[in-house]
C-alpha cells in the first residue's frame, strides 16, 4: 500500500514538470475522484484555454452521525402534575418524570451538491492554480439540512407523558394534552410522536446556491495517465436559517445553548461565519 501511494505521488510530480501539452482547449478530458471536508466527490475536467480548466462534478457526505449530543427538556411541571394526581386521586404512575428529560441526539452533516468550477493556472509551466465556482444542492435534496440534530426521548418519559394525559382526561375530559418541549428563548418546541416515540429535530439550512474559492497544487488534466491534486478552499453560503420541529427559530444564539457543548460550538460558528472550509485530495485520470 505504501508503494502504491509513492507511485501516485510520483505520477503527480511528473505530470507537473513535463511539457504542458494537456492545456490544448477542448482537446483533453480527465475524470477525478476526491475526498475532503466536503465528503466524497467525482468530477470531469477539460481545458478551455491555455490557462483555464473547466470542471463539473458531484459531492456527497455518507449518512451517519458525526457525534452525539444531549438535548435537555425541563419536566418539572410534568413531574409536579403527576405528584398532584397521585396525592388527590390515589393513582400511582408506572413511569415517573424527573426534573429533566434528556434526548440523546446525533448530529449529521448534509453536503450533497453539484458543482461547476473554473481553475486558473497563472503559470502554464507550473502546477499552482486558483479555483472558483458554485455549488448547487439538487432539488431532490433541498429538504435535507446542512446540519441536522435529531433524537428520541427515553421510553420511560414518553410512556409517562402518555399516561399523564390519559389519567388527566379521565378526571377532566376537557383538559388539553400536556407536551414534552424544548424551550428556546421564549418559545416552546414540542416533541412529536413519530412511530410511537417522542422525536425532536433541529435543522440548519442554507440557500441551494453556494460560492467557492480555493487554491491548489496539481493538474486537473494530467500530462500522463495519473495526477494528484491538493486543494484548500472555502464554500461561502448565505440565507442560513435554523429550524426546530419545522419551525424557524428566531435566535440562533439562544438555540445553540440548548444543543450541548460540541453542537453549540458548531451552530454558533456556522451562524457567525458563513464559510465552510475545504481541504481535499484529488486523484485524476487522463482519458484523452
Amino acid at each position: 500500500m505504501k508503494r502504491f501511494f509513492i507511485l501516485l505521488l510520483a505520477a503527480g510530480v511528473v505530470s507537473g514538470v513535463s511539457a504542458q501539452d494537456n492545456m490544448e482547449a477542448f482537446r483533453h478530458l480527465s475524470i477525478g475522484a476526491e475526498v475532503g471536508l466536503h465528503g466524497f466527490g467525482v468530477e470531469l475536467a477539460m481545458p478551455v484555454q491555455k490557462h483555464l480548466v473547466l470542471k463539473a462534478g458531484y459531492n456527497w457526505v455518507p449518512s451517519g452521525d458525526l457525534f452525539t449530543t444531549d438535548l435537555t427538556l425541563d419536566t418539572k411541571d410534568l413531574r409536579d402534575a403527576q405528584n398532584t394526581i397521585e396525592s388527590n386521586h390515589l393513582h400511582t404512575f408506572a413511569n415517573k418524570f424527573g426534573e429533566n428529560s434528556v434526548i440523546n441526539s446525533g448530529l449529521q452533516l448534509g453536503m450533497t451538491n453539484y458543482k461547476v468550477m473554473l481553475n486558473w493556472y497563472p503559470f502554464v509551466s507550473r502546477r499552482f492554480y486558483v479555483s472558483g465556482g458554485v455549488y448547487y444542492t439538487p432539488s431532490s435534496k433541498q429538504d435535507d439540512s446542512f446540519i441536522r440534530i435529531s433524537g428520541k426521548t427515553t421510553a420511560n418519559d414518553w410512556a409517562a407523558l402518555q399516561e399523564l394525559n390519559d389519567v388527566e382526561h379521565q378526571y377532566n375530559p376537557a383538559a388539553g394534552n400536556r407536551e414534552l418541549a424544548l424551550k428556546i428563548g421564549d418559545r416552546n418546541y414540542a416533541v412529536k410522536d413519530v412511530d410511537g416515540c417522542g422525536y425532536m429535530q433541529a435543522d440548519f439550512k442554507m440557500d441551494p446556491f453556494k460560492y467557492y474559492v480555493g487554491l491548489g497544487i496539481g493538474r486537473c488534466v494530467p500530462n500522463n495517465l495519473v495526477g494528484l491534486q491538493f486543494e484548500l478552499g472555502a464554500m461561502i453560503y448565505h440565507n442560513a436559517k435554523l429550524y426546530c420541529q419545522d419551525q424557524e427559530v428566531g435566535s440562533i444564539s439562544d438555540a445553540a445553548a440548548e444543543f450541548g457543548n460540541d453542537a453549540k460550538e458548531i451552530i454558533e460558528y456556522v451562524d457567525k461565519y458563513p464559510i465552510y472550509p475545504q481541504v481535499s485530495l484529488r486523484l485524476s485520470f487522463r482519458m484523452f
